[in-house]
């Protein structure tokens, strides 16, 4: 499975940004794998689609309504704290959104699909950075 952090949903919505083509190549390689994202991710992608017209928010919805979303339960928001306590004590903290992204990806087994940098050296989640540059 892979888990599209908002920045891949950003951009593979957005025809004119400057990452599209790079989200538009991967998701073309991954067509066949199972996709997720966070409800975190889903709300935040619909939270500037929404502000930006009506069309572009009922695309936006179509989209994550073909994927898993993956919802903050209690099991998941334990799982992300005993994740963020961790980190902490390695010295290698995330912010509170990036942790609970970062834990739905490692409590699920799937690949965190992204092109933000905080995640690099997150070694106990699969990460996979999708642009080319």
């Amino acid at each position: 499975m892979n888990c599209l952090d908002s920045s891949f949903l950003i951009d593979f919505l957005d025809s004119e940004g400057t990452y599209h083509e790079d989200a538009v190549d991967w998701m073309e390689g991954h067509s066949e794998t199972t996709l997720a994202t966070p409800a975190i991710c889903a709300f935040e992608v619909l939270r500037g689609s929404a502000r930006s017209n009506n069309e572009q928010f009922d695309r936006t919805v179509g989209f994550l309504r073909t994927m898993t979303i993956l919802d903050l339960t209690i099991d998941a928001a334990i799982a992300a704290g005993r994740f963020d306590g961790n980190r902490h004590a390695a010295g290698e903290p995330l912010s509170p959104l990036d942790t609970l992204i970062a834990s739905a990806a490692r409590e699920n087994a799937a690949t965190l699909v992204t092109r933000d940098a905080d995640f690099e050296n997150v070694s106990d989640v699969d990460v996979t950075i999708y642009t080319n540059s």
